[in-house]
């Protein structure tokens, strides 16, 4: 199922639009809305509040809208303020409020219990123009815990959508006034921020900055809503300024909820490292018994990041591997011509000293007499003893 969801946030209701149904809610009383920004309550445990939200059908058909009270809850990925949705079965400050004597929780032995939370709350039908003033009672348990607790009262459309193979996909379009309650007692802001990592993107153009990049959580551990405002400074070796930057601020976290911060910070040279120093510094969250609540001291981290220049070191790369490569080749070849100069240098000379031998044999046989058989040699003569 796919959902839309529009919260208000300031005096204007929150108005959700859907192909030709448009339609919203705000904080009222029995005669309409009355300008309220929220609603919002500083009360004791076990007190019942009875109020009004004005829902009103500004588009030219009719329409049917659920109006349900459920939990607030951050958005781990948006950092935004929303609702749990229909989905989920709310267990505060949804689980607190009956909007127009409907119920607000499932029996614990609901046979069915997603039917169950699609019967939560009231139905209204509002033909064109119309406004529906809905009262509400949110009743605080004795045992609730102090601080901040969050919610909110939407007024929901369903419809379909055509997709792909004609399959139609249901689609809930949401409209949502936020409820703000603070239960008496001590109270303890906190605030952490925890995974801070860092990563560098050089690109390809090596003569442009890069990237730098970061990321982290903002952890609310205490129990009050308050909001939280980053900044970031990065440097390079030897303190080279990168600058600094003021990041989006995340916005009225609930207690016990967290946020997931994503920046991109261009212009980085690569100078091999990055060092970033993140300062979170904690303010209070929207509302009148927020703005004077006493806020932690700032959370400072720190963390490093490889800033190559891939691109350089790729081209230097190629440049040194194409030399390395000529120079091996022209080893390579030096060392065959010297070694064929070297064999044609020992065949030159091998001929030579083979030449030498016969001509030296030739010579030998042209000096020496010749034998004739007709002249027979003087016969041999012995010697005798002088007597």
């Amino acid at each position: 199922m796919l959902v839309a969801l529009v919260l208000g946030a300031a005096a204007a209701p929150a108005t959700a639009v859907e192909s030709d149904v448009t339609f919203g809610i705000a904080p009222g009383t029995a005669e309409g809305p009355d300008g309220r920004e929220r609603l919002e309550y500083t009360v004791a445990p076990g007190t019942e509040i009875s109020d009004w939200v004005s829902v009103t059908n500004s588009s030219a058909a009719d329409v049917s809208l659920r109006v349900v009270a459920q939990d607030g809850m951050t958005d781990y990925d948006t950092g935004a303020f929303t609702l749990v949705g229909t989905s989920v079965s709310s267990e505060n400050v949804g689980a607190w409020t009956s909007v127009g004597g409907g119920a607000s929780t499932c029996p614990a032995d609901a046979p069915d219990a997603a039917a169950c939370l699609d019967e939560l709350g009231v139905e209204v039908s509002l033909r064109p123009g119309e406004r529906a003033n809905i009262p509400f009672r949110l009743t605080v348990p004795h045992d609730a815990t102090p601080g901040d607790h969050a919610g909110g009262i939407a007024a929901i459309y369903t419809t379909t959508r055509a997709g792909e193979g004609g399959i139609s996909t249901p689609v809930e379009v949401h409209a949502g006034t936020r409820i703000y309650l603070r239960v008496d007692g001590p109270l303890s802001p906190g605030l952490a921020v925890t995974g801070l990592v860092s990563g560098y993107d050089g690109g390809w153009n090596p003569f442009a900055g890069g990237t730098g990049r970061l990321g982290f959580d903002v952890v609310n551990g205490g129990n009050t809503r308050l909001s939280a405002e980053p900044r970031v400074e990065l440097t390079g070796p030897f303190g080279i300024s990168f600058g600094a930057w003021t990041l989006p601020a995340v916005e009225n976290i609930v207690p016990g909820q967290s946020a997931h911060v994503a920046a991109e910070l261009p212009g980085i040279p690569p100078l091999l490292l990055m060092f970033a120093d993140l300062e979170v510094t904690p303010v209070p969250g929207d509302g009148t018994a927020a703005s004077a609540d006493e806020m932690p001291e700032p959370t400072r981290l720190s963390t490093t990041a490889w800033a190559v220049p891939w691109a350089w070191l790729t081209i230097v790369v190629v440049l040194g591997g194409g030399t390395a490569l000529v120079v091996w080749l022209r080893r390579r070849a030096r060392s065959r011509l010297a070694t064929d100069l070297a064999a044609y240098t020992e065949r030159v000379r091998a001929e030579e000293r083979a030449r030498t031998a016969a001509e030296h044999a030739a010579e030998q046989a042209t000096a020496r007499p010749a034998t004739d058989p007709s002249h027979p040699s003087a016969p041999e003569q012995e010697s005798e003893p002088v007597r």
